[in-house]
């Protein structure tokens, strides 16, 4: 009985310890990289607290100085923890590199709605907003903000800093003539309440939990109220203000707001992002500087960011862009870098000092053609609108040949759909009318009466006169202008004489929402969550640039803009229907059912998707991650944490 009782006491020791010691194993393994809402929830995960707080160099100098309070007074009273992808990051250093002027470049890596996405794209977490609360069967979603935040000038950010967003901003019509569309439930604008100091709630008319959603992608809903009412009738003398205007250039109050109140333009808007402007994006070269009152801290205690400036130098073409990451002139090249680079890029690493990341692309599609279903002529309006022609279109071009002369087989055939791995995917999506076949686009233009030719070998239109195409290009994006050539060369194939223009940016986009162009050719987006990047699938405004005028039919409530017929608005129904679903298997049901319309129908025709997109690092720039998901949504990199990047030493 003695040796029994031994045996088992040895037993349960040997237990106990192996128990012991794989509590301490899990204890000491890196909890993955990620951003906690507050301390108590790092701790609770990780089961590590932390005590004290580490600031960079040259702020601890300016609190010696007496010009900064100390650290723990600029934190909040819970500050988020971010968990850097490699390691704890060193202070300082530039973050350098080329733009072609478009702000992106700064918004994107300066990443702070009051939700966020997280890292793998696939979950909303807390942010500005340390927690939230859905009630009333989804009518209210009330969040919670971290007592003690501060504006980068040392002003407490509070409730009242949303209810300005939304009382003197959202609803002046001035400042805001078109109430977002996003804001809207039902048909009916949703409200903000403040419920105290640190609590606003968002109500609706009917359950809107798809809110969370889009205001991680990328809607701030602040703005910093002690600032901006200097600018604004309400809180100062319009006399004032428009007097301040004219002496800025400006000729109505709400332009000077407007300027004021942009975030790369204006070095004195007070912001919460890790950078704050210091010299204008429309300067040759912008800079942004450390945030002395950022709200987020590592593991280790020590606030971020801890890169401590950020300059982009204004470069004037793609190629002169290249030029700067292939000399090593950059930090980081993740909005302007494209498959097409592929060969260059790769080529230069040793000489650039570079590594290549290849990461999911946001891009569903390149090339893209964008049929408009609102064009003026009459003869290519009723062609437009026949999905046959529009068929006959899509396999007239040999896509496979695109991937491999211009993106050297980096790119896949595909038309514009969402990308394996959305909770809206279908192979079936992407494949439809992709298969290249000359002929029977032949035969499907003779079935539709386009059977005469000129003596060029053109086909004659129902007008007796040879029937044209124009195709407007937006370059500077990709490698557009040389895929439409190619794409003139197959439809030239089937007798369909086309025209090439490439235009300025502002000029397309201009023509393209005011439905006068006839067909575009740019890139197409959306390839995770089409509710939200959702031009490129539903006509919801005029920036469909496939049926821009359907878009302001949509928008306005039907008061303006044209009626689309049936099956669109079978579309935009579903549309509606997924917005207000509940359950996300209801919604990814409804999705579903819009994406297949869309794949049939073809109101734009996808030519190619990049297989990844190229992100080019400088090897000292760590806590990059190697893979992840580039998408529009997120703002592709913010939701990877740039301000836990760092320049190892």
């Amino acid at each position: 009985m003695k040796r029994l009782f031994k045996i088992f006491l040895v037993s349960l020791i040997n237990i106990s310890l192996l128990i012991s010691l794989v509590s301490v194993s899990l204890s000491q393994q890196r909890i993955p990289p990620g951003q906690y809402a507050t301390l108590a929830e790092y701790q609770k995960i990780s089961g590590k607290k932390i005590t004290k707080f580490n600031e960079a160099p040259q702020l601890a100098e300016l609190v010696k100085q007496g010009k900064l309070p100390p650290v723990e007074k600029r934190l909040p009273d819970e500050p988020a923890v971010v968990e850097p992808i490699e390691e704890i990051g060193q202070y300082g250093g530039t973050l350098q590199g080329p733009h072609l002027g478009r702000s992106p470049q700064y918004t994107r890596i300066t990443y702070e709605p009051l939700v966020r996405w997280n890292l793998d794209t696939n979950k909303v977490i807390p942010n500005v907003a340390k927690s939230w609360k859905i009630s009333n069967g989804g009518k209210v979603i009330t969040f919670y903000l971290r007592k003690g935040m501060k504006w980068s000038d040392g002003q407490p950010f509070t409730a009242d800093d949303v209810l300005f967003w939304y009382e003197d901003i959202i609803l002046n019509k001035d400042i805001t003539p078109v109430f977002p569309s996003w804001l809207l439930a039902g048909g009916k604008p949703g409200r903000v309440e403040k419920i105290d100091t640190y609590t606003v709630r968002f109500v609706f008319d009917v359950p809107y939990t798809f809110l969370l959603q889009r205001i991680a992608s990328g809607q701030d809903c602040y703005a910093p109220k002690h600032y901006l009412k200097k600018f604004h009738p309400k809180y100062t003398s319009i006399d004032e203000i428009i007097k301040q205007a004219k002496e800025e250039g400006f000729d109505a109050w709400y332009k000077l707001f407007n300027a004021k109140a942009t975030r790369w333009q204006n070095k004195d808007l007070p912001v919460v992002t890790a950078w704050k402007v210091v010299t204008p994006l429309s300067d040759p070269v912008f800079t942004a500087e450390r945030n002395p009152y950022y709200w987020k801290i590592d593991p280790a205690g020590n606030q971020l960011p801890y890169i401590d400036k950020v300059v982009w130098t204004l470069v004037p073409n793609r190629e002169v862009r290249i030029m700067k990451y292939i000399n090593g002139e950059a930090s980081i090249g993740y909005y302007d870098t494209f498959e097409s680079d592929y060969t260059v890029v790769m080529e230069n690493q040793q000489k650039g000092g570079y590594r290549v990341l290849k990461w999911i692309p946001a891009l569903t599609n390149v090339g893209t053609l964008f049929i408009n279903q609102n064009v003026k002529d009459p003869v290519l309006k009723k062609l437009f609108r026949n999905v046959q022609f529009r068929r006959a279109i899509s396999i007239a071009i040999n896509r496979e040949e695109i991937a491999q002369l211009i993106y050297s087989g980096n790119a896949t055939p595909r038309q514009v759909s969402v990308f394996k791995g959305s909770p809206y995917y279908e192979e079936r999506f992407e494949k439809s009318y992709t298969e290249y076949d000359p002929k029977r686009a032949n035969q499907i233009l003779d079935q539709l009466g386009l059977n005469k030719r000129d003596k060029d070998g053109y086909r004659i239109g129902p007008d007796g006169k040879t029937l044209e195409i124009l195709i407007e290009v937006l370059p500077g994006i990709g490698p557009e202008p040389d895929i439409a050539e190619m794409i003139k060369g197959y439809l030239k194939n089937v007798g369909l004489k086309v025209s090439i223009k490439t235009q300025e940016t502002s000029l397309w986009v201009t023509r393209a929402r005011a439905g006068e162009h006839q067909i575009g050719l740019y890139a197409a987006a959306g390839a995770y969550y089409p509710l939200i990047d959702n031009v490129w699938f539903f006509p919801v405004s005029d920036y469909c640039y496939w049926a821009p005028l359907y878009g302001i039919w949509y928008s306005s409530g039907g008061k303006s803009g044209e009626e689309p017929p049936a099956e669109i608005k079978q579309l935009l129904n579903l549309y509606d229907q997924a917005i207000l679903a509940v359950g996300e298997k209801e919604r990814a049901l409804l999705v579903k059912r819009a994406l297949d319309i869309y794949s049939k129908n073809l109101w734009t025709i996808g030519i190619v998707g990049p297989n990844t997109r190229l992100v080019i690092v400088k090897n000292e720039l760590r806590n990059v991650p190697e893979v992840t998901v580039h998408e529009n949504v997120n703002s592709c990199p913010g939701h990877t944490n740039p301000e836990q990047w760092f320049f190892k030493k």
